[in-house]
């Protein structure tokens, strides 16, 4: 009777030890994939990163652009309206600056 408690001792060990290695393994596979999976994410992340980074320096260049054109009709306009304001007065002026030389 002892010697069949013993051997379903050394059986349960056994199995236990058999249970204890297929989980370390199975652990070590699980960590593998988790680490592959992270590196995936990350890789994604920064590709996501850098392309959202790009639309917006593009946008931001874009919307410069946009703003520049407008900022240069704005001043052609005013150049435009001071051109017509001041040329009636012009041939004042060179009438002056004449007068005051002769």
């Amino acid at each position: 009777m002892l010697e069949d408690i013993l051997k379903s001792v050394n059986k349960a060990e056994a199995e236990a030890d058999e249970i204890l290695k297929t989980a370390e393994a199975q652990a070590v596979s699980i960590l593998e994939e988790a680490k592959a999976q992270a590196k995936a994410m990350t890789s994604d992340t920064s590709q996501k990163i850098r392309s959202m980074n790009q639309e917006m320096t593009e946008k931001m260049q874009s919307d410069g652009q946009g703003q520049l054109a407008a900022a240069a009709a704005e001043a052609e306009k005013e150049t435009e309206a001071l051109r017509e304001f001041i040329a009636p007065k012009r041939a004042e002026a060179v009438e002056a600056v004449i007068s005051s030389l002769v």
